[in-house]
């Protein structure tokens, strides 16, 4: 199987919200709206994150972004008014962190540096 592109999505009953928190998280504004009912973001060559509008409750979903500097975005959230728990030391790596929280939705969403 080949892939060429990856697309992660998150359904939201509060598609104005949900987008503006991903916004914040992001740190900036969606690239495109392909649909009134979805806000993409290009995060790489094949990367694609949608939040899609859904009137009805779906299934929880797990995002996990793998950033160079954790500390740095654990600083940059935490101003945009992100509450974050304190990242944890991964066992049996040398310099995984990693931490876990939801968005308002109660997706869970991880942020995780090192290897």
């Amino acid at each position: 199987m080949n892939i060429n592109h990856v697309f992660l999505s998150i359904n939201a009953a509060d598609f104005a919200a949900q987008s503006n928190w991903w916004a914040k998280l992001i740190g900036r504004r969606w690239d495109r709206e392909p649909m009134p009912s979805c806000h993409e973001w290009v995060l790489t060559d094949d990367v694609l994150f949608q939040v899609l509008d859904s009137s009805e409750e779906q299934s929880r979903t797990t995002v996990t972004l793998h950033v160079p500097d954790l500390d740095a975005q654990i600083e940059r959230l935490s101003d945009a008014g992100i509450e974050l728990p304190e990242p944890v030391k991964v066992e049996g790596f040398d310099t995984l962190r990693y931490l876990e929280f939801s968005d308002p939705e109660g997706n869970t969403v991880g942020l995780l540096d090192g290897n």
